[in-house]
């Protein structure tokens, strides 16, 4: 992919660059009113040349080569960003991302070698990484922003989220299946991972069917590294479910509905983001994905205006490379992540300090972040972790392999009332 390449190419550059000299500075445009303040170089910004260079941490490699998509959709929106009328105007943000594999033991190390060289973190893709990371990161006053959905991470200090976590998908995709698709009086099931992520769906699975007065029917978890699912699909059979919520990663949906159709189980399915690939649209069991799964993901689908964000992104993408292929939820991962770390390089920025400490002081205080359509809402960051919320809109999809994606749009910024209700019962544990 052309694209991928030039991700490669860039980050291999980008390892060549190092940080200005102590004691270079600079008089950053639009400072507070107390006078102009001098920026100083410190790791990950160069103050002779106004160049910001921040970690990216997305795996690039074997199966995860199309996850590259993630930083250039972080590039796209610095691009903008650093643009003339832009927040970050007259400086360069540089992203330098290493592959980790999607290996928390591949990840540990690089982040160790490349923490020196990068003024925070824009983009750690994956809930395993950012925990195997986050001991770390709080013994070096280090800020990431993560993608990750986990909502365990919502309130970290050190972790700058956005995007609604993964229970706020999973419940509006139980009330729109018994409110939108009539489905009020069928038997819900779940099928989910045997993992801390599982988990979040499990709970979410209950919380969602008590308040919605739904009948349920078995609860199933599987190991992550399973292919065959013939003895869940089997229990879910025997269970009599109709409406079979899926809390999976990867490959999940194209193994299960390929034993789903062997075993002549007929049930509507439900997913999440994590879920989804490209290849479901043209790969095994295809078209039984395409009648019987409904995927919950925010945003629209490519090439709609429903969202001002769309729009603005697809044009810087096309802006730094016109070749880029539609991608479903990678782009829009990075580009929020993007503009997420603008908010606290803004006004890191306009208080004159770009010290590693700061940035935490005003990523614990950020106030909001507009979406602009693609995230769920907009999301509150208030004056503390503690008060940290997400949005809670969502889009449903299904698979359609005429779409550029492999996703066709069947409602956009459904808000549910149960999803909004889980969302601040979560926070305020």
């Amino acid at each position: 992919m052309h694209a991928q390449r030039r991700v490669l190419a860039l980050a291999a550059t980008a390892a060549l660059l190092l940080t200005g000299c102590a004691g270079n500075t600079v008089s950053p445009e639009g400072a507070a009113n107390e006078g102009p303040k001098e920026l100083v170089s410190v790791p990950g910004f160069d103050a002779a040349t106004k160049t910001i260079t921040v970690g990216s941490m997305v795996p690039v490699s074997g199966i995860w080569a199309p996850a590259a998509t993630n930083i250039v959709g972080s590039e796209a929106y610095f691009h903008r960003a650093t643009q003339p009328g832009g927040p970050l105007e007259g400086f360069t943000v540089k992203v330098k991302n290493v592959d980790t594999e999607y290996n928390p033991s591949v990840a540990v190390p690089l982040y160790s070698s490349l923490k020196n060289d990068v003024l925070m973190f824009t983009n750690v893709l994956g809930t395993a990484i950012n925990k195997a990371l986050l001991p770390q990161l709080k013994a070096d006053d280090m800020l990431a922003v993560p993608a990750s959905s986990d909502q365990k991470l919502l309130t970290e200090p050190n972790l700058l989220p956005f995007g609604p976590f993964y229970g706020i998908y999973h419940t509006a995709a139980l009330d729109y299946m018994a409110n939108d698709e009539g489905k009020k009086d069928a038997v819900y099931c779940v099928l989910a991972e045997d993992s801390d992520f599982g988990a979040e769906v499990v709970e979410s699975f209950e919380y969602a069917t008590e308040k919605l007065g739904l009948t349920t029917g078995a609860t199933v978890r599987y190991p992550n590294t399973l292919q065959d699912f013939t003895p869940q699909i089997s229990k879910l059979k025997s269970a009599g479910c109709e409406v079979v919520d899926l809390g999976g990663v990867g490959a999940v949906v194209q193994n299960a509905a390929v034993r789903a159709v062997q075993l002549d189980f007929q049930a509507d399915w439900i997913a999440g983001n994590t879920a989804y690939n490209a290849s479901l649209a043209t790969g095994a069991a295809a078209d039984y994905i395409k009648d019987n799964v409904r995927f919950l993901v925010t945003g629209t689908e490519w090439g709609d205006d429903s969202a001002p964000g769309q729009v603005q992104m697809e044009e810087d993408i096309a802006a730094l490379d016109p070749s880029a292929k539609p991608m479903a939820n990678s782009y829009q991962t990075g580009y929020m992540a993007a503009k997420t770390t603008t908010a606290v390089l803004e006004r890191a920025i306009a208080d004159g300090d770009l010290s590693r400490e700061h940035l935490l002081e005003v990523a614990a205080s950020l106030g909001t972040v507009d979406d602009l359509g693609l995230a769920g809402g907009t999301f509150t960051y208030g004056a503390s972790p503690a008060e940290r919320r997400s949005g809670s809109s969502m889009s449903i999809f299904t698979v359609d392999s005429s779409s550029p994606t492999g996703l066709k749009l069947k409602k956009y910024g459904y808000e549910s009332t149960v999803a909004a209700e889980y969302n601040e019962s979560v926070a305020a544990k």
